[in-house]
């Protein structure tokens, strides 16, 4: 039983109010599999059982936990939801946040509190004071820093329940240590340094996992080879050049996932319902398989399994223009997996992802590794996190822009370059 609450554990199954259903629900399962599979292997080890037996039984088992755990889940969110969800909010929010659809999906997931009043900081410091003075919690969206660490003290000061959506310098801070120096109170932020010995562990475990999977998937890898070639004669492994550690680029390989000439208009990123995917790459996108090639990647050392998603120098210079620190995941290596692909979804602002890419950076323990590796199994049955950006994001964008503005330099050089014509 302590194994099963271990494994549950792992998977964040008693994170209601944090977590999504859905996630505990899933959670749940993985547990009761990753169980059964144990005991099974023991059974068939230490007993005469026959192995139809064990898997008779082993598939009884999660099926009758899972039932259980389900109708468990179902009882406990629904008692947590009715005492926690009677808490009302204020929502502060920012200019560049949409209001209604924030609250829209706080008040569907959110147990901690509902937003029940919402204001734009425009208002004024003193009007934002005076309408939620008799409030029991405040939420503080993308704002100045200014207004928000005003609010935060105006809270803290009337016994107020504050949360705020955090800035990229709050990921330093939540690292710190206080020191003292004579009668000053400090904090210091150390920089980033991942020790000898936990980089020879992440380099270790690199190398044995990915051989052990390769392995695994090796049977599941030719299928999809050969899918991908029946499917349209196309080549089945797609590389396209990326950028890890140090700024150093890199091909990075995929299963083909695409029509062959899916960049002939330039660079974009994928979106909701894009015509560009194949019918075999709808399947092998949906469930992952398509970054199986990568496991190549991380045994030449040019990724490691958990990481920043690593990205295209275009992407890197266009995001750095508007976010600055995002050019410090190249701190580390790029990751097959990462904390952005646990804790966001493909189609989250880059805003959000360099949060959690950072909070890991700088958070950085190889039992987060483990962590990481662990809850990735349960993100391979979550759709949301394979869709792309909507269409008019990507459209609109300042992001689209600047890469447009990249490609039109490259093909102008390009230009120069085949007349013989160089820039002095």
């Amino acid at each position: 039983m302590s194994v099963f609450f271990v494994l549950l554990f792992c998977f964040e199954s008693f994170r209601i109010g944090e977590r999504r259903i859905l996630d505990l629900i899933f959670g749940f399962f993985l547990g009761s599999v990753c169980l059964n599979f144990i005991v099974g292997c023991f059974a068939v080890i230490f007993t005469s059982l026959f192995m139809k037996r064990v898997v008779f039984l082993f598939m009884l088992s999660v099926i009758l936990e899972s039932l259980i755990g389900l109708l468990w889940i179902l009882f406990c969110y629904r008692i947590y939801e009715k005492f926690q969800f009677c808490r009302e909010a204020v929502f502060i929010y920012g200019n560049r946040e949409d209001e209604t659809e924030f609250t829209r999906i706080n008040n569907t997931i959110n147990l901690f509190f509902k937003i029940s009043r919402s204001m734009e900081y425009s208002v004024g410091l003193e009007a934002i004071t005076n309408a939620v003075q008799t409030s029991s919690i405040v939420f503080l969206g993308d704002i100045p820093v200014d207004v928000r660490n005003s609010m935060i003290k105006f809270c803290m000061s009337r016994g107020i329940e504050c949360y705020s959506v955090p800035k990229v310098s709050d990921i330093y801070i939540q690292n710190a240590s206080v020191m003292q120096l004579h009668d000053k109170l400090l904090l210091r932020y150390p920089k980033l340094e991942i020790t000898g010995m936990q980089a020879a562990a992440k380099r270790l475990t690199d190398i044995a996992v990915s051989l052990f999977m390769l392995a695994l998937f090796s049977p599941a890898m030719a299928v999809i080879a050969i899918a991908i070639k029946l499917d349209d004669g196309g080549p089945v492994i797609y590389s396209q050049e990326r950028v890890t550690r140090g700024g150093k680029p890199f091909r990075m390989y995929k299963f083909r996932s695409m029509q062959t000439d899916a960049e002939k208009d330039g660079i974009q990123l994928t979106t909701k319902l894009d015509i560009r995917v194949t019918r075999v790459g709808k399947v092998i996108r949906n469930i992952h398989f398509d970054e199986l090639p990568q496991l190549v990647n991380i045994l030449k050392g040019e990724m490691s399994l958990v990481g920043p998603r690593p990205e295209r120098m275009e992407f890197i210079r266009a995001y750095t223009e508007r976010i600055p620190e995002f050019s410090e995941r190249l701190r580390v290596r790029g990751g097959l997996t990462g904390y952005a692909q646990i804790y966001g979804r493909y189609n989250s602002e880059p805003e959000d992802k360099i949060k959690y890419d950072l909070y890991y950076i700088y958070n950085y323990s190889y039992g987060m590794d483990i962590k990481i590796l662990i809850l990735t199994i349960r993100i391979l049955f979550q759709k949301e996190n394979t869709e792309g950006m909507d269409d008019n994001y990507w459209i609109n964008s300042d992001i689209h822009s600047m890469i447009r503005e990249t490609e039109h330099d490259k093909g102008r050089r390009r230009d120069r370059e085949r007349h013989g014509i160089r820039r002095k």
